[in-house]
């Protein structure tokens, strides 16, 4: 890294920054306030358990007003295969910052256990790409001749994850590793000490039926990553009259925030977040903007949709 900064202080003052900001605390994965629309993602175990075909987008602009802010994009796709208890899904996620590009593509498989009558263990294989990208050449420099920005940076690695999702109609528990592999980015530029780190993911919540027409739903999300203190991703969620989900985040030491979904019909949710840091990065953006997608194409499950999905 040393080398990487003293030979390309551009590229290198971005990777610093992202490394160093206490709010990021080590972690190089996106992250999310309204994670619990995007399990996928973390535990390919979660593929096929919403009982019907489901689409989700999910855009996060992260710390907007700062140059070379994280941008986050990420569209999943996954559906149950009743008939063999199985469920497939497909995930692809583009994360940005400045001139840097990492793109993730991953296919996932989950095998259904029946524990009870309504308790399922779900265990999921993901496989798939990790693309690292950094555009040197469009950069503005005061050494046009410079051969060091002459070129682009890119490396393609494979990578693998698993996980397990227990859940009944009332809560859900899931650990997952979704890329177990840790790779190096390696050239001319880096000692090698610049390097993907294994995350492990720990997810869980329940509904509790307040009244007719509220629910309320707890959840955690916690990420765990070699050198680096836990990060916890707490939320609150109420839903109302089965239509209308009112939520707030906090993550200890890091940021809040406040998200708000609303099921159009029985297929399409979309939703709304915002986050603002704690860090000292509060007075150089305006805070976090997350916009969500979610489709289920009921008409198509290979089952009977047995009872509104919660999670």
């Amino acid at each position: 890294m040393k080398r990487l900064i003293r030979k390309k202080p551009i590229v290198g003052a971005i990777l610093l920054l992202i490394i160093c900001m206490g709010e990021v605390k080590a972690q190089q994965e996106p992250m999310f306030t309204q994670y619990m629309f995007n399990t996928l993602w973390v535990n390919p175990a979660y593929a096929g358990t919403r009982e019907a075909l489901n689409i989700n987008a999910l855009t996060r602009l992260q710390w907007v007003g700062l140059d070379g802010a994280p941008r986050t994009y990420s569209v999943a796709m996954h559906t149950p295969i009743t008939e063999k208890k199985a469920g497939i899904g497909l995930t692809m996620v583009n994360d940005v910052f400045g001139p840097v590009q990492n793109t993730y593509a991953t296919a996932n498989y989950a095998y259904r256990v029946t524990l009870s009558e309504k308790l399922t263990l779900s265990m999921g294989l993901k496989g798939g790409i990790n693309s690292y990208f950094a555009g040197l050449k469009d950069l503005s420099i005061i050494d046009r001749d410079d051969p060091q920005f002459e070129s682009n940076e890119k490396k393609i690695n494979p990578n693998i994850g698993a996980g397990f999702y227990l859940y009944s109609d009332k809560f859900y528990l899931g650990v997952s590793a979704p890329k177990l592999l840790e790779t190096s980015i390696d050239d001319e530029y880096s000692d090698g000490n610049f390097k993907t780190r294994r995350h492990y993911y720990f997810i869980g919540g329940f509904i509790w039926k307040l009244a007719p027409n509220w629910i309320f739903k707890p959840s955690l999300l916690t990420q765990s990553v070699s050198n680096a203190p836990l990060t916890h991703n707490i939320s609150f969620q109420f839903l109302y009259d089965q239509r209308i989900w009112l939520g707030a985040m906090f993550r200890p030491g890091d940021a809040a925030g406040a998200f708000f979904n609303l099921k159009i019909n029985k297929r399409l949710t979309i939703g709304y977040g915002y986050d603002f840091t704690f860090s000292s990065l509060s007075t150089t953006n305006s805070g976090s903007h997350e916009i969500m997608f979610s489709f289920d194409f009921v008409d198509f499950a290979p089952g009977k949709v047995k009872s509104p999905r919660y999670f």
